[in-house]
């Protein structure tokens, strides 16, 4: 009966141990292991257009998808401040953010975006396009943001006030 109870238990702990592929880092958290690649430049890649003509960095360490609308007031209040952020992103030439549009075509989002004078990539939130970039589900109300490493894996998401709070949450 030992036996089969130990074998059992090594079963078990075989079935429930972590995968070599994932570490803990410093503060205990589960992190994805290098070997992952840029599973969200890869996938960025792959799109042939965007709404605003511009292409994104698909080398960054960190993306931030903000979903927002031309017909959303709390959306048209933050585009200054997502603009101004972005500036500071590119300096980093890390961190890469991209508009995905509730608008219903890429003609009114690009309006938008010229409006605030927005210099980032777009793609329409419910275009086959958006279903292409792991992690990314359209949220049930805007503006949201997510922010997540190369990898996909989802590093906080919220309003779409965390654009501004960007250095917080990715670490150059």
């Amino acid at each position: 009966m030992k036996t089969t109870l130990l074998t059992i238990l090594l079963a078990l702990t075989a079935v429930v141990a972590v995968p070599a592929a994932y570490a803990e880092d410093a503060g205990g958290n589960s992190t994805a292991a290098a070997s992952e690649g840029n599973k969200i430049g890869d996938a960025l890649k792959t799109i042939k257009k965007f709404a605003t003509g511009k292409k994104p960095n698909t080398n960054a360490k960190y993306y931030i998808l903000l979903e927002s609308a031309s017909w959303c007031g709390p959306c048209n209040q933050e585009m200054p401040h997502v603009v101004k952020a972005y500036k500071e992103m590119l300096k980093t030439k890390q961190v890469e953010l991209i508009l995905m549009s509730h608008d219903n075509d890429g003609a009114t989002a690009k309006a938008f975006m010229k409006k605030y004078h927005g210099n980032f990539p777009c793609i329409i939130a419910k275009s086959a396009d958006a279903k292409v970039i792991p992690g990314f589900k359209p949220a049930n109300g805007i503006p949201h943001a997510i922010i997540m490493d190369a990898s996909g894996k989802v590093i906080t998401e919220g309003h779409g006030s965390l654009v501004a709070k960007w250095k917080d949450h990715c670490p150059l």
